[in-house]
C-alpha cells in the first residue's frame, strides 16, 4: 500500500453509507418502474448483497493489497496493468459522473443562474484539499458527518408522511415482473455495484476480521433508507409523475409545511455525492501511485481532479441526455467492471488456493 494509513470498521461504515447515499437521492433508476419501483429497487438492493459479498471475500484473500495489485497477482504484471488502467478509468469516469450529476441538481433546483462549470470547480477545489489531508481525515470527517446527514433524511421521511397515497402503488405489476427485472439490474449497477471502488480501500482497513459484517450492516441501513426515500416520492407523487420528474425528491421535500428545508437538503447532497466523488478520486490516485510503483499519490491529485473536472463537463451534452445515458447506457458499460471482473478473479483466487493447498 502507499502509505500506513487506517481507518476503523465503524470509519469505513459511514463512508460507505455516505459513498452509496451520493447522488442515488438525486436520481435514482428504479422510478422507470413505475408504481413497482419499490419493488424493482429491493431486487437490486438484494443483489448489492451478492456483490459486496465478492468484494469483500476478494480483499479478505488478500488483505494488504489493492486491486490494482491483486489485478497484476491474478492475471500477470503486463495484463493485469492493461486491467488496471480500465479501472482507474472508471473511477475517474465514475468521479465526473457524480460531478455533473450534483451539478445539474444545483442548478435546476437551486442555483438557477449559477453556471454549471462553477459550481463543479468549487466543490472539486474543496475535495482536491480533502485528498491531500488522506484517507484517515477523511474518514474522520465522514464519521462526524453522515450521521447528521442521516438524521435530516429520516427526519423529512417523517414530515412528509401526511401526504403518503398507498393507492399510488397499485396496480402491482401491471408492466410485467420482466420490466420489474430490468429496472433492478439498473438498480444494482447503480448505486450498490459501484462499491467496486471500495477494493481500492478495503486493505486500510485496521481489522479485517470485521469486513464482511461492516459492509452488510452498511448496504442494510442506507439500503432501508434509499428505500424509503423511493417508497415516500412514489407514495407521494404517484407513479406518472415520479418517472416524469428529473429529481423528484427535490419535489416532494417541497411539500412539507411551513420550513425552507431546501437548503439542508443541498447540504445534505453535497456531502453525500462529495463523499461518492472523493473515494472514486482517491481510489484512481492510488491505482496511479502503484501501477507506476510510487510511494505517494499526492503529486497527481491536481491533474486527477481536473481530469474529473474535464469528464464531468464533457461526457453529456445536455440534462436529458444525462438522464437517458444513466438509464439505457451505463448499466451494461459497467457490466466488466463491476461484475464479469470481479467474479472472474475470485474463481482465479480460489483456485490458485485450493491448487496451493493441495500441493502442500
Amino acid at each position: 500500500m502507499i502509505r500506513n494509513e487506517r481507518i476503523s470498521p465503524v470509519q469505513l461504515s459511514f463512508i460507505m453509507i455516505g459513498f452509496i447515499f451520493g447522488s442515488s437521492a438525486i436520481i435514482t433508476p428504479a422510478v422507470s418502474a413505475y408504481q413497482d419501483a419499490w419493488l424493482a429497487y429491493i431486487i437490486g438492493w438484494i443483489g448489492g448483497y451478492i456483490l459486496i459479498g465478492i468484494y469483500a471475500y476478494i480483499s479478505i484473500l488478500n488483505p494488504s493489497k489493492t486491486f490494482i495489485e491483486i489485478l497484476k497477482d491474478v492475471f500477470g504484471k503486463y495484463i493485469g496493468s492493461i486491467i488496471g488502467i480500465f479501472y482507474i478509468w472508471y473511477f475517474l469516469h465514475l468521479a465526473g459522473l457524480v460531478f455533473r450529476n450534483l451539478g445539474e441538481f444545483m442548478i435546476v433546483s437551486i442555483y438557477t443562474e449559477t453556471p454549471l462549470i462553477f459550481i463543479i470547480i468549487s466543490i472539486a477545489l474543496v475535495l482536491a484539499y480533502s485528498l491531500k489531508k488522506g484517507l484517515e481525515v477523511i474518514a474522520r470527517v465522514g464519521q462526524i458527518i453522515v450521521p447528521m446527514m442521516l438524521i435530516l433524511v429520516i427526519s423529512i421521511f417523517l414530515l412528509v408522511m401526511g401526504h403518503y397515497e398507498v393507492k399510488n402503488l397499485l396496480p402491482f405489476l401491471e408492466h410485467g415482473f420482466l420490466k420489474v427485472l430490468k429496472v433492478s439490474f439498473s438498480v444494482l449497477t447503480f448505486p450498490f455495484g459501484e462499491t467496486v471502488v471500495f477494493l481500492m480501500i478495503f486493505p486500510y482497513l485496521n481489522d479485517k476480521k470485521d469486513l464482511f459484517k461492516t459492509s452488510y450492516i452498511s448496504l442494510t441501513v442506507i439500503g432501508m433508507i434509499l428505500l424509503s426515500v423511493v417508497m415516500s416520492n412514489l407514495m407521494i407523487l404517484g407513479a406518472d409523475m415520479l418517472n416524469r420528474q428529473i429529481f423528484p425528491s427535490h419535489i416532494t421535500i417541497s411539500l412539507i409545511p411551513g420550513i425552507a428545508v431546501e437548503p439542508f437538503i443541498a447540504i445534505n447532497l453535497i456531502i453525500a455525492a462529495s463523499m461518492k466523488i472523493t473515494m472514486c478520486l482517491y481510489a484512481s490516485l492510488i491505482g496511479i501511485a502503484q501501477l507506476f510503483g510510487l510511494d505517494d499519490y499526492k503529486p497527481f491529485i491536481n491533474p486527477v481532479v481536473a481530469i474529473a473536472v474535464v469528464i464531468s463537463i464533457w461526457v453529456y451534452d445536455s440534462l436529458s441526455d444525462m438522464v437517458r445515458w444513466a438509464g439505457e447506457i451505463y448499466p451494461y458499460y459497467v457490466i466488466p467492471f463491476q461484475i464479469i471482473i470481479p467474479l472472474l478473479v475470485l474463481i482465479i483466487l480460489k483456485i490458485k488456493r485450493r491448487d496451493g493447498s493441495s500441493a502442500l
